[in-house]
């Protein structure tokens, strides 16, 4: 199961960054995903595969995992439309449910294979603490360790709130005279707007507002503080049409 969850929302980050340039809303998915899979999990797939004989030829990899993924539908339209009683909801995110069913389906019938590997996780009790707290040290490779050893690679794929931090940690880091392409790099997506070395940006966030103009390729003008009224955030269209020298 958690390699299940987590492959589908790599995946599913991916897709998203993909299509919109970044992954918005990932830390939502990702925390509803991992609450619907653990009770799915406790509720529909521990006493089923318990009295399911496994040398019965629909464990078999090519069969499975398609199995899977129609009983992981039907499992998240039971938890998701029992709850919300939202038609729409459920079919928003109905194909990360065939896709997690799917990736659940795979990685068991694979692993299953491989008496030696069922045996040592059942004899080791070390291991079988390490797996069964894998979703939290994912998370916090994810969400902490990630962003912070690689900021610019975890960037567009990271929640909105890792997201926001990273600008606020990065935007100080330059200041005027700067070129603005090494910014561009540090932040990937987040300045395109900014095109042949001109333009401009005002945002505020939650505990960060900056205001930057862009001209010749250079930084020319940057502030920034906890929130816009720290700071002047008028952005002054005569600054960034001056002629380069």
């Amino acid at each position: 199961m958690t390699i299940a969850w987590t492959l589908m929302n790599f995946l599913y980050s991916i897709y998203l960054v993909s299509v919109d340039g970044k992954a918005d809303d990932i830390g939502v998915v990702i925390f509803w995903s991992g609450l619907f899979i653990t009770i799915a999990w406790a509720v529909f797939i521990i006493y089923p595969l318990n009295k399911l004989d496994h040398s019965q030829r629909f464990f078999k990899p090519y069969l499975f995992p398609f199995i899977t993924a129609v009983y992981g539908a039907v499992t998240y339209s039971i938890i998701v439309g029992g709850l919300f009683r939202s038609l729409d909801l459920v079919i928003m995110f109905l194909p990360l449910a065939l896709l997690t069913g799917l990736l659940f389906g795979l990685s068991y019938s694979l692993l299953i294979k491989y008496d030696r590997l069922v045996d040592f996780i059942y004899k080791k009790p070390f291991v079988k603490i390490i797996l069964f707290l894998s979703p939290a040290i994912i998370l916090f490779f994810f969400l902490w360790v990630l962003p912070t050893v690689a900021p610019s690679f975890a960037f567009r794929y990271t929640t909105d709130e890792n997201r926001e931090k990273i600008i606020a940690q990065t935007i100080p880091k330059f200041k005027v005279g700067d070129d603005i392409e090494p910014l561009q790099n540090a932040l990937p997506g987040y300045l395109d707007h900014i095109v042949d070395g001109r333009g401009n940006m005002s945002a505020s966030m939650g505990r960060f507002a900056f205001v930057l103009q862009v001209n010749c390729g250079k930084i020319i003008r940057l502030e920034y503080g906890k929130n816009p009224t720290d700071f002047d955030n008028t952005i002054y269209g005569k600054l960034q049409d001056q002629p380069c020298p």
